[in-house]
């Protein structure tokens, strides 16, 4: 045998395939791992056969651990031969902003996810239920997106929106919960349902990063008249009609915007007869 380094004296020396079965390890694994400089053979026989000492084994669970933490080999390899701590503070570093990263990015598909469940229990809810009456409700004012646009008279195209996809990238943000179409009017609202007409509009959406500026819009506190619309959004018009029947009746005034919420839509399902919206209506009395 011809040794590469020294060995452990003594002690008895390991097979590769014993040092496979023992480490969890291929033998194709453990000659990558010489090959890195990663774990090295304590000797190497005339016939290219490798042994290894206990003390050079022990390196497998440190390895593993450190590949478990995300690690790359080559780093795991520069970590070992570096002659101070300042490269393994270095690394560990930038594996804590890795952490970071992806532990955001995890929480925001948890809260992603929660959200979208809530809106598929409130839709469920709605469609067992099948409320008809109008309400009268309180909303707190929450920032969200904004980006202007023109509804076509498809409302596929406005709630999945390739532009809104587009914005909400480049302003690097995170969008959650229902999308929400703000209509300048209750009539624009009304028409742009019924009979497909164009009219500007505001894609509205939760955002997970703050925002500021142009890209956002303040939905305003107050009271709000409140309906649920079951079917295709194209047949809104039957629910407007109900919410401003009960508004004369009642003695309230709509004014400003009509949102509309979508609880269900093209995102959860093509199936229109599971389709839930709610409108919402500011409102004062008269």
């Amino acid at each position: 045998m011809s040794s590469r380094k020294q060995g452990g004296g003594d002690d008895r020396l390991y097979q590769i395939g014993e040092v496979s079965r023992m480490g969890g390890l291929s033998q194709r694994m453990l000659r990558h791992y010489d090959e890195l400089g990663l774990m090295e053979p304590d000797v190497v026989g005339k016939n290219g056969y490798r042994y290894y000492s206990r003390q050079t084994m022990l390196k497998i669970p440190v390895i593993n651990y450190l590949k478990m933490m995300g690690f790359l080999l080559d780093e795991i390899a520069s970590m070992q031969r570096h002659s101070n701590l300042l490269e393994a503070r270095k690394l560990l570093g930038r594996h804590l902003e890795i952490c970071e990263d992806e532990a955001r990015r995890l929480s925001e598909r948890r809260e992603a996810i929660v959200d979208w469940a809530e809106l598929v229990e409130e839709a469920s809810t709605v469609l067992r239920v099948r409320p008809s009456a109008v309400s009268v409700k309180f909303l707190s004012s929450c920032e969200l997106l904004c980006l202007p646009s023109r509804f076509s008279g498809s409302f596929a195209d406005a709630i999945v929106s390739l532009d809104f996809a587009s914005f909400v990238s480049d302003v690097k943000n995170v969008i959650t919960g229902p999308v929400i179409l703000g209509f300048d009017s209750v009539d624009d609202a009304v028409r742009a349902a019924s009979e497909g007409r164009e009219c500007d509009v505001r894609l509205l959406q939760k955002p997970m990063h703050p925002i500021s500026g142009e890209t956002s819009v303040s939905l305003p506190a107050g009271m709000y008249l409140s309906a649920y619309h079951i079917g295709a959004f194209e047949d809104m018009g039957s629910t407007y009609r109900r919410v401003l029947q009960f508004a004369q009746e009642s003695g309230y005034r709509p004014c400003g915007m009509a949102y509309e919420r979508f609880v269900t839509d093209f995102w959860t399902t093509s199936n229109p007869d599971l389709f839930v919206t709610e409108v919402l209506l500011p409102t004062e009395t008269e």
